[in-house]
């Protein structure tokens, strides 16, 4: 089972704007708590109390908050991006580790089975398990051509689709080579990554949660939950 997990809390929050002009967005109140810590709470769920924490913008107000973790029942080791390195570059600045680890979003808020997750990881002998959420189209779809004449439609279609969660079961195999990529110079975002894996020989896999999943990116999305608490118990 997992023991580390890694979280990603060093951008700006841009799309968050005023609102993270003053808080860094994981500082950000929904319910009685800041999404940083629902999360915490849910990796210490599963006994996963070794947390590292990517930070950059208002980093010291962060570490001020948390401190070492203790409070919380966690232990923290902070790890300062000098620059920007990618979701996937993020892991190279970790210390050396021979185990698994999970490394997610610090926007996301989820009730994840971190066992279930690993289960997967293990049973395929995949490199990298991605949580993804299934969606559907609920709108009727237009198709128009390029001087914008319609051509066709259909009313509710039966597509669905899968969407990326930001929650990534890592295995312990994958760690060199991410670090190896890094050092020759090569910028790593997820679907980087997965690109040069899968060129590799490495295999990818995904899980399905249909659990809740909130993504809080955009201040529509936080202003719809600052004042619920997630069902994340």
């Amino acid at each position: 089972m997992f023991k580390k997990a890694l979280i990603l809390a060093g951008g700006k929050g841009t799309r968050l704007r005023p609102l993270t002009y003053v808080i860094p967005k994981p500082l950000l109140p929904v319910g009685e708590k800041p999404i940083i810590e629902h999360t915490i709470d849910r990796l210490k769920k599963y006994d996963i109390t070794d947390i590292y924490i990517s930070v950059n913008y208002k980093a010291d107000m962060l570490t001020n908050y948390l401190k070492d973790g203790k409070l919380l029942g966690v232990n923290i080791t902070y790890i300062f991006e000098e620059k920007p390195t990618g979701t996937a570059g993020c892991l190279t600045l970790l210390p050396d580790i021979d185990e698994d680890i999970v490394l997610m979003n610090g926007d996301v808020l989820s009730d994840i089975d971190f066992c279930a997750l690993f289960e997967e990881l293990k049973k395929f002998d995949f490199v990298i398990t991605a949580i993804v959420q299934e969606n559907s189209v609920d709108f009727g779809v237009l198709e128009i051509d390029d001087s914008n004449k319609l051509i066709g439609w259909k009313e509710k279609p039966n597509y669905r689709y899968y969407i990326n969660a930001g929650i990534y079961g890592i295995s312990k195999k994958v760690l060199k080579f991410i670090k190896e990529r890094f050092e020759k110079g090569i910028y790593l975002d997820m679907p980087n990554l997965w690109s040069e894996l899968i060129k590799n020989g490495f295999s990818i896999g995904v899980y399905v949660h249909e659990g809740y999943w909130r993504d809080v990116g955009r201040i529509d999305d936080y202003i719809e939950l600052s004042n619920i608490k997630p069902p994340l118990g």
